[in-house]
């Protein structure tokens, strides 16, 4: 009788309130990804490619939805190669790449840089554990989760943006009614896959270190605006390493944050285009976090004072007081109008910051969490940007909750311990 009692009262409580029990995933539910989608049957024209085991790679390529495809890397990109080749430009960049990978009937212009828009935050659950917010924003596509075991010291998971990565995925090339690119059409050659690793946005490794990168213009003080951005490069002599290598490095060679700082400071960092101007958000599994951001071409790493001031980040900032830790970090106690005000925002940014902190709250599952990054999201699409993916990391369990275009209905969930 007790136990009935309790019960009851606990639908009256629901009911004088409003509320509705938000539906958690059972801690014994899993589906691996691995048992999801169906092979992709495009000609993979592995014949193209220079790169070992490359037929292998593409053809463990699956399509789940048009929107997430995931695929098992089996190819040495020979990431040493590139640092040793000190690559500072674009073209250099992509000449090594497509010397290194592809035969010249293979080969192909790189898609033209995009500017995403991106928002993220990091805060802890009931239990203590870490957990890091991330809305990736960009011009629509696919996302391509990319499971890389061969490469570097540790595995890692990478999500990557094929839009940015080749003129195959590109919206204006080949369209679906809603005019996102796509990623399988049934006919041309995927053999271009195999940049997929050098578009990674985000990623956790089998340590439970994570990152995701956010878009920084970075302008001269002296003219402000007037020109333009202009790229980071770092001149110190020692091998320089630009942003797409970074982030398969970062994941692929560290286990903590302070291992990234480490491993940055050890060579120079080149954006090879103003539109390749980073800062990260980086987290490891002992709850450590940081913001990484190179200004006036040099490395700052910002921390909070405490574990009690969270980290929020946006793109398309441009922090003129960037050594001020209050950019990046508030108590979360306190508001948050103080911070955005101090920022010299676009609208954009200020839009979907402002609305990500209405519902943020200091303490938060993940399923609360990625409800959350639903509120940064808003305002996106007018802007001409779509929430490609929200996902959230949790650095302790190496788990990783996601959903595609803020769709709330269909949650994915990926277990490093059992996928890797």
């Amino acid at each position: 009788m007790k136990k009935i009692f309790l019960a009851l009262m606990a639908v009256a409580a629901i009911a004088l309130t409003g509320c509705k029990p938000n539906p958690e995933p059972q801690q014994d539910e899993y589906t691996p990804i691995h048992s999801m989608g169906a092979p992709v049957t495009n000609p993979t024209n592995a014949q193209w490619c220079k790169a070992p085991n490359a037929e292998q790679t593409l053809l463990s390529l699956r399509r789940v939805s048009d929107l997430f495809y995931y695929m098992d890397f089996a190819s040495d990109l020979s990431f040493p190669t590139l640092i040793d080749a000190d690559l500072r430009t674009n073209d250099s960049v992509n000449k090594a790449m497509n010397e290194l990978w592809f035969y010249p009937d293979g080969q192909e212009e790189p898609f033209d840089e995009e500017h995403p828009s991106c928002s993220g935050f990091i805060c802890f659950n009931e239990a203590g554990e870490l957990l890091f917010g991330r809305n990736f924003d960009g011009a629509g596509g696919p996302m391509c989760m990319v499971f890389n075991k061969v490469n570097g010291t540790y595995d890692y998971i990478q999500l990557t943006a094929p839009n940015y990565n080749s003129k195959l995925y590109n919206g204006t090339a080949k369209q679906r009614e809603n005019g996102d690119g796509i990623l399988s059409d049934g006919t041309t050659s995927l053999h271009r896959l195999l940049r997929q690793p050098v578009a990674t946005m985000d990623g956790m490794n089998e340590h439970g270190l994570c990152f995701g990168a956010f878009q920084l213009p970075v302008f001269r003080e002296d003219t402000n605006k007037t020109h333009g951005p202009r790229r980071v490069e770092q001149k110190s002599g020692k091998k320089a390493i630009n942003s797409s290598l970074m982030h398969n490095l970062i994941l692929s060679e560290c286990k903590t944050v302070k291992d990234v700082e480490k491993f940055l400071r050890k060579h120079d960092f080149v954006a090879t285009h103003p539109s390749l101007n980073v800062h990260w958000m980086v987290a490891d599994a002992t709850g450590d976090y940081a913001v990484f951001e190179y200004w006036e071409d040099s490395l700052y790493v910002l921390r909070a004072k405490d574990r009690n001031n969270i980290v929020h980040l946006t793109s398309r900032v441009v922090p003129y007081e960037y050594n001020s830790i209050e950019n990046y970090y508030c108590n979360p106690t306190a508001t948050f109008n103080y911070l955005t005000d101090r920022w010299q925002n676009i609208y954009s940014s200020k839009v979907r910051v402002n609305h990500l902190m209405m519902s943020y709250k200091p303490v938060m599952n993940e399923m609360d969490a990625l409800r959350c990054l639903q509120e940064g999201s808003f305002g996106v699409e007018m802007l001409g940007d779509v929430t490609n993916w929200s996902c959230i990391y949790n650095t302790k369990q190496r788990t990783i909750l996601f959903c595609m275009r803020n769709d709330m209905s269909k949650i994915y969930k990926v277990d490093l311990k059992k996928e890797l």
